[in-house]
Formats: C-alpha cells, structure tokens, sequence
C-alpha cells in the first residue's frame, strides 16, 4: 500500500479548486501533481491510503471537490475505481466529516462528464 499525507506531501493549508487563480495549495494541483501519479504508480491490486488529518486543521468543499471527484467527473478513474483503489484515513474523529464529503462527491460526480482544461496560466 502506498501512502499519501496531505499534510506533509502537499499542504498543511489546502484550499480552492482551480490552480489559477486559487493557487497552488488547490485541489486541482492537489489532483493532477499529487493524487494521479501516487495512483499512476499503483501495481494491480495495490492501494493508496490516503492520510487526511495529519497537519491539516481543515479542508473547503471546492478543494475536496476538485481533488477528488474530479478524478471521476473529468474521466480519469470511475467512482467504483476510486473505491477500490483509495483508502481515505484519519484518526482525529471530527475528519470523519471531510471524509463523508469525500464520498459524497465522488459518489455523486459523474463519470467523464467533463473534459478536462488545464487553468495554468
């Protein structure tokens, strides 16, 4: 299993949707230059446990939109993919909030109904 800390590998203060012009703490560089290749760089069957309350004191619902449900709304992965493939972690019991978020969006997004635009500037 693989592990990725938003905390540490990211951010301690995520926030926004777009990288421009929200930033660089946002959930679409959260997506594209963090979750894709930890996922691209899955063997089969392998999981990535993602840790989502270590240095982080709390997440926006664009940013938990972007970052995750992106993933199926801009056809990357289904939302059954995004089940079997990531695990989402917390130990402190107020993530279980962002956590049920989470699942809402990406049970929600639907599948490639996008087509994904890079907002680099």
């Amino acid at each position: 299993m693989k592990i990725l800390n938003i905390g540490k590998d990211f951010s301690a203060d995520p926030i926004g949707r777009f990288r421009y012009p929200d930033g660089n703490r946002s959930g679409e560089v959260f997506r594209e230059d963090f979750l894709k290749p930890a996922l691209n760089s899955l063997k089969t069957h392998e999981k990535l446990e993602i840790i989502i309350d270590d240095q982080v004191e709390s997440y926006g619902s664009s940013f938990l939109s972007e970052g995750f449900a992106g993933l199926v709304k801009y056809g990357f992965m289904t939302s059954q993919d995004f089940h079997n493939k990531i695990e989402i972690k917390y130990v402190n019991d107020d993530f279980e909030f962002y956590k049920k978020k989470i699942i809402e969006y990406v049970n929600s997004a639907n599948y490639n109904s996008k087509p994904y635009i890079p907002t680099k500037s």
